[in-house]
């Protein structure tokens, strides 16, 4: 089973074992990516649309991940100052 899609004008046949829904708002997700970097660039054709969006979007995944980490430090840190005063409280 597939989902047909549109992005960028072209029809896709998406197969995948995902939620229809889900491919389904991916697809509108970078759609909507391509028109936007097409529209700021005015880009000839759609394999450069294609390339600029995908580099947008991986670094949109990469500023993601990076303050996923950070959060993540953050927390980190956070609870090990906290065991540290539960074990001194505990001490007492």
């Amino acid at each position: 089973m597939g989902v047909e899609v549109e992005i960028f004008g072209q029809k896709y046949l998406i197969k995948g074992d995902e939620d229809p829904a889900y491919i389904l708002q991916l697809a509108e997700y970078v759609d909507s990516k391509m028109r936007e970097v097409h529209g700021k660039l005015q880009l000839s054709t759609p394999g450069k649309v294609a390339v600029l969006t995908a580099l947008s979007i991986t670094h949109e995944l990469f500023n993601s991940r990076r303050e996923m980490e950070e959060q993540e430090s953050i927390i980190a840190n956070k609870a090990e100052k906290l065991l540290e005063l539960i074990s001194l409280e505990l001490k007492t």
